[in-house]
């Protein structure tokens, strides 16, 4: 039952992201890295961005379990080692919970404002067009003050041209 819900709870991520923003399209690529991530379950692409392919990672949790009676928080849980581990990446990362009997889902920040385990999650941030968009902005002007040319490899291929 725990791999169905998780799965389910997957899916409807992918779904959540992938709704077309526009004639265009969806503005976000998510895709699942497998469950061999310890802290990861998907690394997403923005769509339609200008010079780079920016990028974040999303910790989903799915859950049958509700929202808490006082301030209407999606109950799901989270250990510290886990929000420490996502807050350790070097790139936007987030946690996703997952409604799975309404089929919602809701975003929060998990860069490091806070980190301690979670038995509930704000559901504040709920994953629609307004707050795709305000993702997609935030994510892109991450990477845009982000220079990867930077990099000097010792691993150049001096032949390549």
């Amino acid at each position: 039952m725990r791999d169905a819900l998780g799965q389910r709870g997957e899916a409807i991520f992918t779904v959540l992201m992938t709704e077309f923003h526009s004639n265009a399209g969806p503005i976000f690529k998510p895709q699942f890295l497998g469950d061999k991530w310890q802290y990861v379950d998907f690394i997403v692409e923005l769509v339609g961005s200008d010079k780079s392919v920016p990028y974040f990672f999303v910790q989903v949790k799915t859950t049958r379990e509700g929202y808490t009676k006082k301030l209407n928080r999606l109950k799901v849980k989270l250990r510290q080692e886990s929000v420490i581990g996502l807050a350790s990446y070097p790139a936007p990362t987030y946690i996703v919970g997952i409604d799975e009997i309404q089929e919602t889902g809701y975003i929060v920040s998990a860069n490091g404002e806070s980190l301690n385990s979670l038995s509930s999650i704000s559901t504040l941030f709920k994953i629609i067009k307004q707050n795709r968009e305000l993702l997609w902005h935030e994510v892109n002007d991450f990477w845009s003050r982000y220079h990867t040319s930077n990099l000097i490899s010792k691993f150049a291929d001096q032949d390549w041209r």
